[in-house]
């Protein structure tokens, strides 16, 4: 934008509107840490990974889904990778039943590995973002119920 006086700036670059920019890159910031605050909704998310492991363990005629699994979980996807035998510590329930529940973590997705004794971190599968994320991805809930669906997360 050419100047807006003789005191705006230098050469043909204005002061002023390198200031109203800034104003609205600030403010568009603001506007979308705001939006994705509210979409991720942290301080619930605990409770989101608890609502998907009650879910998983009504679905699951087996017990590899367990309540203690919940607090190493939310570990994971709060701090980060750790080491398998991290994780089975950190449910408090022993070694084989442990083991059992982070096999089947693994198996749905809800872990990975990058190898077989590898550190496990967090896994998003498509049929549980509807439960842990419905504000950021409420069509996973849609594509669920059409059959046949082959949908996946981009890496």
């Amino acid at each position: 934008m050419p100047r807006q006086g003789d005191l705006d700036g230098r050469g043909t670059l204005s002061d002023k509107m390198l200031r109203d920019w800034c104003a609205f890159f600030i403010e568009i910031c603001q506007d979308q840490v705001t939006f994705m605050t509210n979409t991720l909704a942290l301080p619930t998310l605990k409770d989101r990974l608890a609502g998907l492991v009650l879910v998983r363990s009504q679905q699951s005629p087996a017990l590899e889904y367990r309540p203690e699994a919940i607090l190493p979980l939310h570990h994971v996807l709060v701090a980060g990778s750790v080491a398998r035998g991290e994780f089975i510590q950190m449910t408090g329930l022993g070694e084989r039943t442990g083991r059992k529940v982070l096999a089947r973590l693994l198996q749905d997705g809800l872990l990975q590995s990058d190898s077989p004794k590898g550190p496990v971190r967090i896994g998003f599968p498509l049929d549980c973002l509807h439960l842990l994320f419905p504000n950021l991805y409420p069509e996973a809930a849609a594509e669920l119920r059409e059959p046949n669906t082959n949908a996946s997360l981009p890496d």
